[in-house]
């Protein structure tokens, strides 16, 4: 699925776990990165932390199309976390440079 085919609440789930995971990294002082995967634990603890829910969203840990191919359980790929890394990266990208030129 693509982050452009998701509903609004779906993009906005994904915006704050982007925004959560970028927070992580600050806090635990490591290198930020989006992963392929990631286990039901995990997104229910950021789902808790970033984005306003107790659990992680049905949409994703009830999709089995989201299960990795080595069958593995209790983890889930996100393929439009990936994508809209990008976009976001490039919009940070572009302000960086328009407030370089600004200068």
């Amino acid at each position: 699925m693509k982050y452009d085919d998701l509903k609004p609440r779906q993009q906005e789930f994904i915006q704050k776990l982007y925004e959560g995971l970028l927070n992580e990294s600050v806090e635990l002082e490591e290198d930020f990165q989006i992963h392929d995967e990631y286990t039901r634990t995990y997104l229910r603890y950021m789902s808790s932390k970033y984005c306003d829910m107790e659990w992680a969203p049905a949409w994703i840990v009830k999709d089995k199309s989201r299960v990795p191919t080595d069958g593995t359980i209790g983890k889930y790929m996100i393929p439009e976390l990936i994508e809209y890394s990008k976009i976001a990266f490039a919009d940070r990208l572009v302000l960086r440079i328009e407030a370089e030129l600004s200068v």
